[in-house]
Protein backbone atom coordinates (compact mmCIF):
# COMPACT_ATOMS: atom_id res chain seq x y z
CA UNK A 1 0.00 0.00 0.00
CA UNK A 2 2.96 2.29 0.98
CA UNK A 3 4.65 1.28 -2.51
CA UNK A 4 1.71 2.36 -4.63
CA UNK A 5 0.52 5.28 -2.81
CA UNK A 6 4.59 6.89 -3.09
CA UNK A 7 4.44 5.87 -7.17
CA UNK A 8 1.12 7.91 -7.28
CA UNK A 9 2.37 10.79 -5.53
CA UNK A 10 5.65 10.66 -7.73
CA UNK A 11 3.32 11.34 -10.75
CA UNK A 12 2.58 15.64 -10.56
CA UNK A 13 -1.06 15.77 -11.14
CA UNK A 14 -1.59 19.54 -11.36
CA UNK A 15 -4.00 20.93 -13.55
CA UNK A 16 -2.45 22.24 -16.88
CA UNK A 17 -2.99 22.95 -20.89
CA UNK A 18 -5.36 20.11 -22.44
CA UNK A 19 -2.69 17.88 -23.88
CA UNK A 20 -4.76 15.83 -26.61
CA UNK A 21 -8.36 14.38 -26.61
CA UNK A 22 -7.87 12.14 -23.70
CA UNK A 23 -6.18 14.52 -21.72
CA UNK A 24 -8.04 17.45 -21.18
CA UNK A 25 -6.43 18.73 -17.74
CA UNK A 26 -2.97 17.93 -19.19
CA UNK A 27 -0.92 15.25 -19.39
CA UNK A 28 0.27 14.37 -15.75
CA UNK A 29 -3.97 14.34 -14.66
CA UNK A 30 -3.89 11.98 -17.55
CA UNK A 31 -1.23 9.89 -16.74
CA UNK A 32 -2.44 9.44 -12.77
CA UNK A 33 -6.10 8.15 -14.18
CA UNK A 34 -4.35 5.64 -16.12
CA UNK A 35 -2.08 4.73 -13.06
CA UNK A 36 -5.35 3.58 -11.17
CA UNK A 37 -7.54 2.58 -14.21
CA UNK A 38 -4.37 -0.21 -15.29
CA UNK A 39 -4.01 -1.16 -11.90
CA UNK A 40 -8.18 -2.11 -11.12
CA UNK A 41 -7.77 -3.73 -13.96
CA UNK A 42 -4.63 -5.62 -12.97
CA UNK A 43 -6.53 -6.69 -9.96
CA UNK A 44 -9.91 -7.91 -12.06
CA UNK A 45 -11.96 -5.07 -11.73
CA UNK A 46 -13.86 -3.54 -14.56
CA UNK A 47 -13.05 -0.29 -15.28
CA UNK A 48 -13.68 2.63 -18.04
CA UNK A 49 -12.06 5.86 -18.53
CA UNK A 50 -14.03 8.64 -20.10
CA UNK A 51 -11.13 10.41 -22.02
CA UNK A 52 -9.64 11.56 -19.29
CA UNK A 53 -12.19 13.82 -17.86
CA UNK A 54 -12.77 11.01 -15.40
CA UNK A 55 -12.62 7.43 -15.01
CA UNK A 56 -14.33 4.47 -12.24
CA UNK A 57 -13.77 1.15 -11.67
CA UNK A 58 -16.69 -1.13 -10.40
CA UNK A 59 -17.43 -4.39 -8.13
CA UNK A 60 -20.19 -6.39 -7.30
CA UNK A 61 -23.83 -6.41 -8.80
CA UNK A 62 -26.91 -5.20 -8.19
CA UNK A 63 -29.24 -2.82 -8.97
CA UNK A 64 -28.44 -0.04 -6.59
CA UNK A 65 -24.83 1.34 -6.97
CA UNK A 66 -22.61 3.00 -3.86
CA UNK A 67 -20.61 5.36 -5.10
CA UNK A 68 -16.92 6.18 -3.61
CA UNK A 69 -15.81 9.52 -4.98
CA UNK A 70 -12.23 10.39 -5.27
CA UNK A 71 -10.11 12.78 -7.21
CA UNK A 72 -6.30 12.37 -8.41
CA UNK A 73 -5.85 16.07 -9.33
CA UNK A 74 -3.98 18.15 -6.62
CA UNK A 75 -2.60 21.71 -6.17
CA UNK A 76 0.48 22.98 -6.92
CA UNK A 77 3.19 22.26 -4.35
CA UNK A 78 3.89 25.56 -3.16
CA UNK A 79 7.26 26.82 -1.32
CA UNK A 80 9.23 25.66 1.73
CA UNK A 81 8.91 21.80 1.71
CA UNK A 82 11.32 19.63 4.07
CA UNK A 83 10.82 17.09 1.44
CA UNK A 84 10.42 17.21 -2.08
CA UNK A 85 6.72 17.21 -2.66
CA UNK A 86 6.56 14.65 -5.51
CA UNK A 87 8.54 11.75 -4.42
CA UNK A 88 6.13 10.73 -1.52
CA UNK A 89 9.21 10.25 0.95
CA UNK A 90 8.22 7.80 4.35
CA UNK A 91 9.84 9.59 7.41
CA UNK A 92 8.81 8.19 10.93
CA UNK A 93 5.53 6.51 9.44
CA UNK A 94 4.63 9.24 7.93
CA UNK A 95 4.51 9.79 4.09
CA UNK A 96 4.96 12.98 2.83
CA UNK A 97 4.13 14.34 -0.46
CA UNK A 98 1.43 16.96 -2.16
CA UNK A 99 -1.99 14.69 -2.45
CA UNK A 100 -0.97 12.31 0.04
CA UNK A 101 -4.03 13.64 2.38
CA UNK A 102 -5.83 15.12 -0.13
CA UNK A 103 -6.56 12.91 -2.18
CA UNK A 104 -4.44 10.32 -2.96
CA UNK A 105 -3.93 8.49 0.20
CA UNK A 106 -7.64 8.30 0.52
CA UNK A 107 -7.87 6.75 -3.21
CA UNK A 108 -4.82 3.73 -2.18
CA UNK A 109 -6.74 3.09 0.51
CA UNK A 110 -10.32 2.56 -1.02
CA UNK A 111 -8.55 0.38 -3.47
CA UNK A 112 -6.94 -1.78 -1.12
CA UNK A 113 -10.20 -2.34 0.54
CA UNK A 114 -12.01 -3.50 -2.72
CA UNK A 115 -8.82 -5.66 -2.88
CA UNK A 116 -9.74 -7.46 0.40
CA UNK A 117 -13.04 -8.15 -0.30
CA UNK A 118 -12.12 -9.45 -3.16
CA UNK A 119 -9.77 -11.98 -2.03
CA UNK A 120 -11.78 -12.61 0.47
CA UNK A 121 -15.10 -13.70 -1.78
CA UNK A 122 -17.23 -11.28 -0.54
CA UNK A 123 -19.73 -10.00 -2.88
CA UNK A 124 -21.77 -6.97 -2.27
CA UNK A 125 -25.66 -6.96 -3.30
CA UNK A 126 -25.17 -3.45 -4.25
CA UNK A 127 -22.49 -2.63 -6.76
CA UNK A 128 -19.84 -0.51 -5.18
CA UNK A 129 -18.07 1.93 -7.85
CA UNK A 130 -15.17 4.01 -7.52
CA UNK A 131 -14.61 6.65 -9.45
CA UNK A 132 -11.99 8.87 -9.78
CA UNK A 133 -12.43 12.35 -10.55
CA UNK A 134 -9.66 14.83 -12.68
CA UNK A 135 -10.81 18.27 -12.09
CA UNK A 136 -11.72 18.22 -8.43
CA UNK A 137 -9.35 21.42 -6.89
CA UNK A 138 -11.05 24.02 -10.01
CA UNK A 139 -13.88 23.84 -12.24
CA UNK A 140 -15.38 19.88 -11.31
CA UNK A 141 -15.90 19.59 -15.74
CA UNK A 142 -14.67 16.08 -14.77
CA UNK A 143 -18.35 15.40 -12.88
CA UNK A 144 -19.79 17.37 -15.38
CA UNK A 145 -18.58 14.94 -18.07
CA UNK A 146 -18.95 12.06 -16.45
CA UNK A 147 -22.04 12.69 -14.52
CA UNK A 148 -23.62 13.25 -18.32
CA UNK A 149 -22.55 9.62 -19.15
CA UNK A 150 -23.31 8.00 -15.82
CA UNK A 151 -26.10 7.78 -13.51
CA UNK A 152 -25.27 9.05 -10.12
CA UNK A 153 -24.93 6.45 -7.99
CA UNK A 154 -27.95 6.01 -5.42
CA UNK A 155 -25.84 6.58 -2.18
CA UNK A 156 -22.49 7.31 -1.17
CA UNK A 157 -19.38 9.13 0.65
CA UNK A 158 -16.01 10.64 -0.36
CA UNK A 159 -12.81 9.96 1.45
CA UNK A 160 -11.50 13.22 1.22
CA UNK A 161 -12.32 15.40 4.73
CA UNK A 162 -12.02 14.62 8.33
CA UNK A 163 -13.96 11.49 10.66
CA UNK A 164 -16.10 10.74 11.91
CA UNK A 165 -17.93 12.00 9.13
CA UNK A 166 -19.23 15.29 7.54
CA UNK A 167 -22.77 15.91 7.25
CA UNK A 168 -22.84 19.15 6.06
CA UNK A 169 -20.69 21.60 3.66
CA UNK A 170 -21.16 25.01 3.49
CA UNK A 171 -22.04 26.31 -0.08
CA UNK A 172 -19.37 27.75 -2.36
CA UNK A 173 -18.89 30.79 -4.13
CA UNK A 174 -15.79 31.71 -6.35
CA UNK A 175 -16.18 35.06 -7.99
CA UNK A 176 -13.97 36.82 -10.42
CA UNK A 177 -13.55 40.53 -9.80
CA UNK A 178 -12.51 43.39 -12.16
CA UNK A 179 -12.10 47.07 -12.44
CA UNK A 180 -10.23 49.39 -14.25
CA UNK A 181 -8.07 52.22 -13.70
CA UNK A 182 -6.37 55.46 -15.32
CA UNK A 183 -2.49 55.59 -15.06
CA UNK A 184 -0.77 57.10 -11.88
CA UNK A 185 -1.22 60.62 -11.82
CA UNK A 186 2.80 62.23 -12.90
CA UNK A 187 4.96 63.24 -10.73
CA UNK A 188 3.55 60.54 -7.97
CA UNK A 189 4.60 57.30 -6.81
CA UNK A 190 4.03 55.21 -9.80
CA UNK A 191 2.43 51.35 -9.02
CA UNK A 192 3.52 49.40 -12.14
CA UNK A 193 1.96 45.80 -10.94
CA UNK A 194 0.79 43.81 -8.11
CA UNK A 195 0.39 40.08 -8.25
CA UNK A 196 0.12 37.45 -5.38
CA UNK A 197 -1.74 33.85 -5.04
CA UNK A 198 -1.74 30.63 -7.19
CA UNK A 199 -5.40 29.67 -6.53
CA UNK A 200 -8.49 30.63 -5.36
CA UNK A 201 -8.77 27.87 -2.98
CA UNK A 202 -5.57 28.40 -0.87
CA UNK A 203 -4.58 31.17 1.01
CA UNK A 204 -1.97 33.31 -0.83
CA UNK A 205 1.63 32.54 0.18
CA UNK A 206 3.31 35.49 -1.46
CA UNK A 207 2.56 38.50 -2.97
CA UNK A 208 4.37 41.33 -4.58
CA UNK A 209 4.22 44.78 -5.86
CA UNK A 210 6.32 46.65 -8.38
CA UNK A 211 6.56 50.64 -7.64
CA UNK A 212 8.56 53.36 -9.20
CA UNK A 213 9.05 56.79 -7.61
CA UNK A 214 9.48 59.70 -9.59
CA UNK A 215 12.41 60.75 -8.55
CA UNK A 216 15.06 59.77 -5.31
CA UNK A 217 13.48 62.93 -3.41
CA UNK A 218 10.03 61.44 -2.57
CA UNK A 219 12.09 59.10 0.26
CA UNK A 220 9.84 56.43 -0.62
CA UNK A 221 12.41 54.13 0.90
CA UNK A 222 11.72 55.67 4.23
CA UNK A 223 8.42 55.51 3.61
CA UNK A 224 8.09 51.48 3.41
CA UNK A 225 10.28 50.54 5.87
CA UNK A 226 8.46 52.61 8.26
CA UNK A 227 5.18 50.85 6.74
CA UNK A 228 6.15 47.93 6.68
CA UNK A 229 7.65 48.45 10.60
CA UNK A 230 10.44 45.26 10.81
CA UNK A 231 7.85 42.96 9.73
CA UNK A 232 9.67 39.67 8.56
CA UNK A 233 7.33 38.64 6.37
CA UNK A 234 8.34 41.76 4.28
CA UNK A 235 11.39 42.32 1.89
CA UNK A 236 12.18 44.98 0.04
CA UNK A 237 14.66 45.38 -3.07
CA UNK A 238 15.98 47.73 -5.54
CA UNK A 239 16.87 47.49 -9.18
CA UNK A 240 18.11 50.70 -10.45
CA UNK A 241 14.85 52.82 -10.33
CA UNK A 242 12.19 50.18 -9.55
CA UNK A 243 11.56 48.57 -6.40
CA UNK A 244 10.32 45.21 -5.53
CA UNK A 245 8.02 44.76 -2.52
CA UNK A 246 7.39 41.19 -1.23
CA UNK A 247 5.49 39.42 1.08
CA UNK A 248 5.16 35.71 2.16
CA UNK A 249 2.25 33.91 4.22
CA UNK A 250 1.46 30.81 5.08
CA UNK A 251 -0.58 28.59 2.68
CA UNK A 252 -3.43 26.73 3.34
CA UNK A 253 -6.87 25.57 2.43
CA UNK A 254 -9.47 28.22 1.61
CA UNK A 255 -12.03 26.95 3.45
CA UNK A 256 -9.69 26.97 6.61
CA UNK A 257 -8.04 30.40 6.29
CA UNK A 258 -7.69 30.55 10.09
CA UNK A 259 -4.47 28.09 9.84
CA UNK A 260 -2.95 30.19 7.27
CA UNK A 261 -1.69 34.08 6.94
CA UNK A 262 -2.79 35.68 3.67
CA UNK A 263 -0.22 37.66 1.74
CA UNK A 264 -2.14 39.47 -0.90
CA UNK A 265 -3.92 40.98 2.38
CA UNK A 266 -0.67 41.95 3.76
CA UNK A 267 0.25 43.48 0.51
CA UNK A 268 -2.72 45.67 0.56
CA UNK A 269 -2.48 46.82 3.75
CA UNK A 270 0.93 48.05 3.36
CA UNK A 271 0.31 49.58 -0.18
CA UNK A 272 -2.55 51.52 1.24
CA UNK A 273 -1.13 52.84 4.16
CA UNK A 274 1.51 54.53 1.62
CA UNK A 275 -1.37 57.42 1.28
CA UNK A 276 -0.86 57.76 -2.34
CA UNK A 277 -4.24 58.61 -4.65
CA UNK A 278 -5.32 58.45 -8.47
CA UNK A 279 -4.81 55.66 -10.97
CA UNK A 280 -4.10 52.20 -9.58
CA UNK A 281 -3.96 53.26 -6.30
CA UNK A 282 -7.76 54.10 -5.59
CA UNK A 283 -9.00 50.46 -6.34
CA UNK A 284 -6.14 48.89 -4.67
CA UNK A 285 -6.61 51.30 -1.09
CA UNK A 286 -10.65 50.06 -1.72
CA UNK A 287 -9.53 46.36 -1.93
CA UNK A 288 -7.48 47.20 1.51
CA UNK A 289 -10.48 48.52 3.44
CA UNK A 290 -13.13 46.22 2.32
CA UNK A 291 -11.17 42.77 2.55
CA UNK A 292 -8.68 43.25 5.79
CA UNK A 293 -9.30 39.67 6.97
CA UNK A 294 -11.18 36.55 5.85
CA UNK A 295 -14.58 37.12 8.13
CA UNK A 296 -16.22 38.98 4.93
CA UNK A 297 -16.96 41.75 7.79
CA UNK A 298 -16.10 45.18 6.10
CA UNK A 299 -17.87 43.51 2.70
CA UNK A 300 -21.35 42.66 4.96
CA UNK A 301 -21.25 39.15 4.56
CA UNK A 302 -20.10 37.96 8.33
CA UNK A 303 -22.57 35.98 9.93
CA UNK A 304 -22.90 32.14 11.33
CA UNK A 305 -25.38 29.70 12.32
CA UNK A 306 -25.59 26.60 14.69
CA UNK A 307 -25.36 24.08 12.27
CA UNK A 308 -22.36 24.43 9.70
CA UNK A 309 -21.06 27.49 11.05
CA UNK A 310 -19.35 31.13 9.81
CA UNK A 311 -19.19 32.40 6.76
CA UNK A 312 -15.02 32.80 5.44
CA UNK A 313 -13.81 34.69 2.48
CA UNK A 314 -10.54 33.96 0.64
CA UNK A 315 -9.01 36.41 -1.30
CA UNK A 316 -7.10 34.09 -3.13
CA UNK A 317 -5.32 35.76 -6.71
CA UNK A 318 -4.54 39.32 -7.55
CA UNK A 319 -3.08 40.67 -11.02
CA UNK A 320 -2.81 44.65 -11.23
CA UNK A 321 -1.33 45.78 -14.57
CA UNK A 322 -2.05 47.49 -17.87
CA UNK A 323 -4.82 49.09 -16.59
CA UNK A 324 -6.96 46.68 -15.10
CA UNK A 325 -6.86 44.79 -11.18
CA UNK A 326 -8.15 41.31 -11.48
CA UNK A 327 -8.89 39.44 -8.11
CA UNK A 328 -10.40 35.53 -7.36
CA UNK A 329 -12.81 35.50 -3.89
CA UNK A 330 -13.38 31.92 -2.77
CA UNK A 331 -16.08 32.43 -0.14
CA UNK A 332 -17.38 29.42 1.77
CA UNK A 333 -21.16 30.06 3.08
CA UNK A 334 -23.39 28.81 5.86
CA UNK A 335 -26.99 28.19 5.28
CA UNK A 336 -28.28 31.24 6.68
CA UNK A 337 -27.25 32.87 3.82
CA UNK A 338 -27.37 32.42 -0.04
CA UNK A 339 -25.27 33.24 -2.49
CA UNK A 340 -27.77 35.72 -4.28
CA UNK A 341 -27.29 38.07 -0.99
CA UNK A 342 -23.40 37.51 -1.34
CA UNK A 343 -23.48 39.09 -4.73
CA UNK A 344 -25.55 41.79 -3.53
CA UNK A 345 -23.70 43.01 -0.54
CA UNK A 346 -20.35 42.47 -2.34
CA UNK A 347 -21.51 44.85 -5.26
CA UNK A 348 -22.58 47.52 -2.81
CA UNK A 349 -19.47 47.64 -1.05
CA UNK A 350 -17.21 46.87 -4.36
CA UNK A 351 -19.64 48.52 -7.25
CA UNK A 352 -19.01 52.02 -6.44
CA UNK A 353 -15.37 51.57 -6.54
CA UNK A 354 -15.41 50.45 -10.07
CA UNK A 355 -15.25 46.59 -9.35
CA UNK A 356 -17.82 44.28 -11.26
CA UNK A 357 -18.41 40.64 -11.21
CA UNK A 358 -16.87 39.18 -14.18
CA UNK A 359 -16.81 35.70 -12.90
CA UNK A 360 -18.95 33.18 -11.06
CA UNK A 361 -19.55 29.68 -9.95
CA UNK A 362 -20.17 27.67 -7.09
CA UNK A 363 -22.55 25.23 -5.23
CA UNK A 364 -25.22 25.97 -2.50
CA UNK A 365 -24.73 23.87 0.58
CA UNK A 366 -24.82 20.91 1.00
CA UNK A 367 -26.58 18.68 4.36
CA UNK A 368 -27.99 15.40 5.29
CA UNK A 369 -29.90 15.10 8.56
CA UNK A 370 -28.00 12.95 11.51
CA UNK A 371 -30.78 11.21 11.64
CA UNK A 372 -30.26 9.88 7.83
CA UNK A 373 -29.94 6.20 7.04
CA UNK A 374 -26.70 7.00 5.29
CA UNK A 375 -25.12 9.31 8.13
CA UNK A 376 -25.92 6.49 10.71
CA UNK A 377 -24.14 3.40 8.65
CA UNK A 378 -21.56 5.28 8.10
CA UNK A 379 -20.98 6.86 11.78
CA UNK A 380 -21.78 3.03 13.39
CA UNK A 381 -18.58 1.76 11.27
CA UNK A 382 -16.25 4.15 12.31
CA UNK A 383 -17.28 3.79 15.80
CA UNK A 384 -16.77 -0.07 15.78
CA UNK A 385 -13.58 0.78 14.34
CA UNK A 386 -12.33 3.85 16.34
CA UNK A 387 -14.01 3.25 19.72
CA UNK A 388 -14.86 7.10 18.88
CA UNK A 389 -18.17 8.08 19.13
CA UNK A 390 -17.92 12.21 18.49
CA UNK A 391 -20.43 13.74 16.49
CA UNK A 392 -20.51 14.52 12.62
CA UNK A 393 -18.83 17.58 11.60
CA UNK A 394 -19.92 20.67 8.75
CA UNK A 395 -16.89 22.04 7.17
CA UNK A 396 -16.42 24.77 4.61
CA UNK A 397 -14.48 22.79 2.07
CA UNK A 398 -16.30 21.48 -0.66
CA UNK A 399 -16.15 17.56 -1.57
CA UNK A 400 -17.29 15.24 -4.38
CA UNK A 401 -20.04 14.43 -1.52
CA UNK A 402 -22.38 17.36 -3.27
CA UNK A 403 -22.23 15.98 -6.61
CA UNK A 404 -23.97 12.50 -5.73
CA UNK A 405 -26.63 14.45 -3.69
CA UNK A 406 -27.20 11.71 -1.38
CA UNK A 407 -23.89 11.45 0.20
CA UNK A 408 -21.16 12.45 2.15
CA UNK A 409 -17.66 13.21 3.17
CA UNK A 410 -15.74 10.41 5.11
CA UNK A 411 -12.16 10.81 6.07
CA UNK A 412 -9.59 10.58 6.29
CA UNK A 413 -8.30 12.50 8.75
CA UNK A 414 -9.04 11.83 12.42
CA UNK A 415 -9.78 13.83 15.01
CA UNK A 416 -7.12 15.94 16.51
CA UNK A 417 -4.89 15.27 13.16
CA UNK A 418 -3.42 18.48 11.30
CA UNK A 419 -5.29 19.95 8.80
CA UNK A 420 -2.33 19.62 5.63
CA UNK A 421 -4.75 20.08 2.97
CA UNK A 422 -2.86 22.62 0.41
CA UNK A 423 -0.20 23.14 2.90
CA UNK A 424 3.49 22.19 2.78
CA UNK A 425 5.07 19.02 4.07
CA UNK A 426 1.15 17.63 3.79
CA UNK A 427 1.42 13.78 4.84
CA UNK A 428 -0.47 11.13 5.88
CA UNK A 429 0.45 9.00 8.53
CA UNK A 430 0.43 4.78 7.71
CA UNK A 431 -1.34 3.83 10.72
CA UNK A 432 -4.05 6.16 9.49
CA UNK A 433 -4.10 4.77 5.94
CA UNK A 434 -4.33 1.29 6.89
CA UNK A 435 -7.67 2.38 9.60
CA UNK A 436 -8.94 4.30 6.62
CA UNK A 437 -8.99 0.84 4.39
CA UNK A 438 -10.36 -1.13 6.92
Amino acid sequence: MVLRLKELIAIPSVKSSPAGPDAPFGLEIARALEYVLAWGEQEGFRTVNYSGYAGHLEYGEGGEDIGVLLHLDVVPAGEGWQYPPFQGVLVDDRIYGRGALDDKGPAVAVLYALKALKEEGIRPTRKIRVIFGCDEESTWQCMEHYFQKEPKPAMGFAPDADFPLIYCEKGSAFLTLEAGYNPSPAGGLELLRVTGGTRHNVVAESAEALLLPADSGTGIWDRLQAVCAGDPRVTLEQTGEIIKLQVKGVAAHASLPHLGENAIIRLLAILAALGEKGGPWEPIALLAEKIKDYTGKELGLACRDQISGALTCNLGMIVMSHGKVKVDLDIRYPLCIDEETIIQRINGELGGGGFAITGRRGLPPHYLPAESPLVKTLLAAYQEETGDFSPPLAIGGRTYATALGNGVAFGPNLPGRPQLAHQKDEYIQVADLMLAAR
